[in-house]
């Protein structure tokens, strides 16, 4: 089943769907991202785990940067022994 509906939205957020190819299917997209974005958060918040913007943005900011290649090498060595 699906449901028509009408929304306002910004400029750029307009501007952007006017060059998606199915308008319907990147709006779907979208919102189903941040629905497991909010499952996510319920799971952490009932196991113990306030998640706050300031955590995100430590977090964000800490998987930005690569990871070394000796560690990575050890990890791929370490897997290469688990399997």
């Amino acid at each position: 089943m699906t449901v028509k509906r009408s929304v306002s939205l910004p400029d750029d957020v307009a501007e952007w769907l006017d060059r998606q190819p199915n308008v319907s299917a990147a709006i779907t997209a979208a919102v189903r991202a941040q629905m497991e974005v909010m499952h996510l958060d319920e799971v952490l918040r009932r196991a113990g785990i306030e998640v706050t913007e300031a955590g995100r943005a430590r977090w964000r900011e800490r998987l930005a940067t690569p990871i070394p290649a000796d560690a990575l090498a050890e990890g791929r060595r370490m897997l290469g022994r688990a399997g």
